[in-house]
């Protein structure tokens, strides 16, 4: 692995799905627009290898249709297919566009039949056309350009929203701990705020790429909307007096959310505190001209979890009692699918930045997942997007699995078992130190 000159381009294309189409998680149809949605690209060159890095304002997106976009941008633009990393928002009210949830959908959304099936399908090959477009003008506008990391602390900002009962195990915050039991959280955050800075030739910005382990659950409503992307964007544009490409990697956020989220200011104290954040240091970003560029992918094959029985049953029934039969319809089809195929299979990313690395995870993993891969990692910063290249739905601890609640249930394509979170780790730290050692 060599360093050469940075050429770097960017691109911003605005999705613009049809209203009535069914929401990732928010109300049953969508019925307007809030905020627009975009698919980003930032594709890096340096004469001997090149990555891109796709941003979406979606829920997640399925492994087969994320391997379908980034060959079909390989096959316009030449950026490797193995080097294109693609990561969502996780908005909760753009269009569904993951198969694998349909078991949840058919519980309970009245609008969800045969018809909304095919208009999502319909939705999905229209974000990958997009996904291939994005990458493929992004290359298109390489400049000669530089790349550095910055960082800041935001403790404050985001909290671990598992906590301990007296008498219920741990209970997920957004279900309504009961009065007098929540006495301390099950976990730790990341308060790490990562800033990659992409200046040109001329060291003027132009791409901002944040990291943050925020879950940007806000808005749950009938309205079509980003969130934090868009509303960071939106703020820095107005501040900086331009418009500067700013792409949003979302951190290990499976446990912890924004303080205030599902309040309506919320959104808006989460966007003045990361937009602040972004305005104190992206001027600080020491960028280099020479660096060093690389991609490590690999497949994953676990253990499915073990549905022989509806083993959280009761915890479900004590705490979200209108889950009981959807988590039985979806521990069936996980036995089904069981018998089928005794692993699932996804896959685990790194890129090299420069003097950083970006690992790509595809599933809502835990915060202490991200904690584990910085620590062991190699280089100075590395960062973590989730929900990158698969939906593989919630990926737990084992201290999590012991204590239950909402992310260890059976739902939500929630499949892997919980060693899966561990052997993530150590897969992302192996792609790490292969390509730091080879550079």
């Amino acid at each position: 692995m060599k360093a050469g000159p940075l050429r770097a381009g960017v691109s911003e294309i605005e999705l613009k799905p049809p209203l009535g189409l069914v929401t990732g998680d928010g109300a049953p149809v969508a019925k307007g627009y809030l905020t627009p949605l975009y698919v980003k690209a930032l594709v890096l060159a340096n004469g001997y290898d090149e990555v891109a890095v796709v941003t979406l304002d979606m829920l997640g997106i399925d492994r087969p249709d994320a391997q379908r976009a980034a060959e079909l941008a390989s096959k316009r633009c030449g950026v490797p297919a193995h080097g294109i990393l693609m990561t969502c928002s996780h908005t909760h009210v753009a269009p569904s566009m993951l198969p694998t949830l349909h078991v949840y959908r058919e519980a309970f959304n009245p609008y969800w039949n045969e018809e909304a099936k095919q208009r999502e399908r319909a939705w999905v090959n229209t974000v990958v056309e997009t996904i291939a477009e994005a990458v493929a003008e992004a290359k298109g506008r390489l400049q000669e350009a530089s790349l550095g990391v910055v960082t800041a602390e935001l403790p404050w900002l985001v909290f671990n929203r598992r906590r301990y009962t007296r008498n219920y195990g741990v209970w997920t915050h957004w279900m309504g701990i009961p009065p007098n039991q929540a006495y301390g959280q099950e976990g730790p955050i990341d308060p790490e705020f990562g800033l990659f800075v992409v200046r040109d030739a001329r060291h003027k910005p132009i791409c901002l790429m944040w990291n943050f382990t925020g879950h940007n659950s806000f808005n749950f409503g009938d309205q079509y909307a980003a969130d934090l992307p868009y509303t960071v964007q939106k703020a820095l544009d107005e501040r900086i007096g331009e418009h500067i490409p700013c792409l949003y990697t979302p951190g290990c956020s499976g446990n912890t959310n924004y303080f205030d989220y599902q309040k309506p200011e919320g959104l808006e104290k989460a966007t003045e505190e990361v937009a602040s954040a972004i305005m104190a240091i992206y001027r600080e970003a020491c960028t280099r001209p020479m660096v060093k560029l690389g991609s490590r992918k690999a497949e994953l094959f676990f253990a499915q979890r073990d549905v022989s029985r509806y083993w959280w049953k009761h915890d479900i029934e004590m705490k979200l009692p209108s889950w009981i039969e959807y988590g039985e319809k979806e521990m069936k089809r996980f036995q089904a699918e069981r018998a089928a195929c005794e692993t699932y299979q996804t896959d685990a990313m790194a890129l090299r930045l420069g003097e950083a690395a970006l690992v790509g995870l595809a599933a809502e993993a835990f915060v202490e997942f991200g904690l584990m891969i910085k620590e062991r990692s190699p280089f100075r910063h590395t960062y973590i997007a989730t929900y990158a290249n698969d939906y593989a739905g919630y990926v737990a601890t084992r201290e999590a699995f012991i204590n239950g609640s909402y992310e260890v249930w059976p739902t939500l394509n929630a499949r892997i078992g919980r060693e899966g979170g561990y052997l993530m780790v150590n897969k992302a730290v192996e792609l790490l130190e292969d390509l730091y050692q080879e550079g």
